[in-house]
């Protein structure tokens, strides 16, 4: 277990850095273009390649191919490599051609045959397709890395595929760093002059990745041709195609949020939901992401057993380490997002009448992280054990329900962008009881479960973190002078982790002396 718990360190702490580039990258898209119509259609089409980043790079392709890959090790190291080595070629064989089908059709498809937002109207279209035929191309370097991640974790190697989105942002902030001295200064040719950045860190992405491998003696030849039936190799896409639905509902959620932001809501909204998907994501992936990369090895082994008390023992303790660590980082956040907005962000084009809705979006958006964490576990739990198609049955359902609280919040409130996040914090936490309540057909809770003692200590002391937070916070009123600023935030941050721990420690909290131990 303290292994398991190093591994997550491991990656939060590479996640950390990335996380840190990733808010920069941001502050610098915020102040260059603002919450405007060319800033809302970069977005849009960003979100197309990293939707399957995140299918597959943080879920199907990695989950289907980690229990094959660990099996295939105990029996045969040749057997792995073969396996990883077919998995790599089909997935070139895929995706190669869709990547060349979707370039041709953006470039040659009319703009006005599609539907435009109010602000930008068809010029707006036709940035959306000019930048998707050169940021969809990301998506085939970024599925082999997700082949290549799997298969890493497997070999205990964690650091280095959490790295590869400190990459992607150190491109991402030399092109904007870039782009003045090169003379591009309009901001549709400042769109288009990121995405051939993207793309092009895509590649170095898979490189960086491919070297290691290489150097083991992990990588068999690429072979360019679908798997046959029967194989290791059809056996992890027939497990992965349920698992893309499966794992993705705040994917999908964030997607669709985005589709309607940009023609429901007024300009400036898809920016809005952006920028608040990138907080949730701060913490998310610092706590509950890492947790459940480095717990899944584990369970996938413990499925294979007879007996699968242990399993459901990991399970829990995994969960309890994700409220934990999730609840607090949700509540602090809200408490804090005017403040984290308005330091971040605020300057250039992004003005403070952009501070009040990107806040409260960011706060109904962070209530549904410990949600979200529990689910993506539990998801992970159901693959374990051979279960793909219930996680994406209901995924499936929750999805049409987001979609349709979506519209009906949308008509019935006045919260704009802060009604879509509102809705897929619903949303996981369904995902997240239902998921929980459905594994027990697999493995039944122990009897000693410790995971509703988990959120009564949790609850008690983000109550108290979040009391003693109020007393002490100093609002954030301006940016000008950016070190008092920062000083003002970074006090009320230090004061709730100590108060939080400080609880926890008097509690005595098992999850606490777990990361002592891991410390």
């Amino acid at each position: 277990m303290t292994r398991l718990l190093r591994a997550a360190g491991s990656i939060s702490a590479m996640t950390l850095v990335s996380r840190i580039l990733g808010l920069v990258r941001d502050r610098f898209m915020a102040q260059a273009f603002g919450a405007s119509w060319v800033q809302d259609t970069f977005l849009l089409a960003w979100m197309f390649p990293n939707l399957m980043r995140r299918l597959l790079g943080e879920g199907a392709l990695s989950a289907a191919l980690v229990p094959a890959y660990t099996a295939a090790r105990k029996d045969d190291p040749n057997r792995a490599r073969e396996l990883l080595g077919e998995i790599l070629g089909a997935v070139t064989t895929i995706l190669l051609p869709v990547c060349l089908l979707v370039a041709g059709a953006s470039l040659l498809w009319p703009a006005e045959w599609l539907p435009a937002p109010e602000e930008g109207g068809v010029a707006a279209i036709r940035l959306l397709l000019a930048l998707n035929a050169v940021l969809f191309a990301y998506a085939l370097p970024i599925c082999l890395c997700a082949a290549l991640a799997g298969a890493m974790n497997t070999l205990g190697m964690f650091a280095l595929p959490a790295a590869l989105p400190i990459l992607l942002n150190a491109f991402w902030i030399a092109a904007l760093l870039l782009a003045g001295p090169c003379g591009i200064t309009v901001p549709v040719d400042l769109a288009n002059w990121i995405s051939y950045w993207l793309t092009a860190a895509g590649f170095v992405q898979l490189g960086v990745l491919l070297l290691p491998m290489w150097r083991r003696a992990e990588l068999p030849p690429l072979r360019l041709r679908l798997p046959r039936r029967g194989t290791p190799a059809f056996s992890v896409f027939v497990a992965m195609a349920p698992m893309v639905v499966g794992m993705s509902l705040n994917q999908i959620s964030s997607l669709l949020d985005m589709a309607m932001a940009y023609y429901l809501v007024s300009s400036g909204a898809v920016t809005y939901v952006y920028l608040s998907n990138r907080l949730l994501l701060f913490p998310h992936a610092l706590t509950a992401m890492a947790l459940g990369v480095a717990a899944f090895p584990k369970l996938a082994l413990e499925a294979t057993e007879t007996d699968r008390s242990a399993m459901r023992a990991t399970l829990d303790r995994f969960a309890g380490h994700t409220i934990f660590v999730t609840l607090p980082a949700s509540a602090g956040l809200a408490l804090l997002a005017e403040d984290v907005v308005r330091v971040l962000f605020v300057g250039g084009e992004f003005v403070e009448t952009d501070v009040a809705p990107t806040a409260l979006t960011t706060m109904l958006l962070v209530a549904g992280l410990p949600f979200l964490g529990l689910a993506q576990l539990y998801a992970r739990a159901h693959f374990a054990v051979g279960d793909a198609k219930s996680p994406a049955r209901l995924a499936g359902w929750l999805v049409l329900c987001n979609a349709t609280l979506n519209l009906v919040l949308l008509n019935t409130t006045n919260l704009g962008t802060a009604a879509l996040a509102l809705a897929s914090s619903l949303s996981s936490l369904a995902n997240a009881a239902l998921l929980a309540r459905h594994f027990r057909r697999h493995v039944p809770p122990a009897g000693n479960s410790t995971i509703t003692s988990s959120w009564v200590r949790a609850v008690a002391a983000t109550a108290t973190m979040a009391i003693v937070v109020l007393l002490v916070r100093t609002p954030v009123t301006s940016t000008e002078t950016m070190a008092s600023a920062l000083l003002d935030l970074g006090i009320g941050v230090a004061v709730g982790i100590v108060t939080y721990l400080g609880v926890h420690l008097v509690m005595r909290s098992p999850e606490l002396r777990a990361l002592r131990r891991r410390r």
